[in-house]
């Protein structure tokens, strides 16, 4: 797991590891409803992909 947090922030940083070629789940409710989601999800990467990964994460939220 390289993320836990909000359903919407979630989505946004798989969106930015796969335009980075990492492999990423997306894991928590997703049931989207009228009102935006923030319920909690995880992400989950390949263990190799895990560094990498925290990196651009970290690079996209600073």
């Amino acid at each position: 797991m390289v993320f836990r947090g909000d359903r919407l922030h979630a989505d946004v940083l798989a969106a930015v590891l796969e335009a980075h070629g990492i492999k990423v789940e997306v894991f928590g409710d997703t049931g989207y409803s009228v009102a935006v989601n923030f319920t909690e999800a995880r992400l989950l990467v390949p263990e190799g992909s895990a560094q990498a990964a925290r990196d651009l994460i970290n690079k996209a939220e600073n």
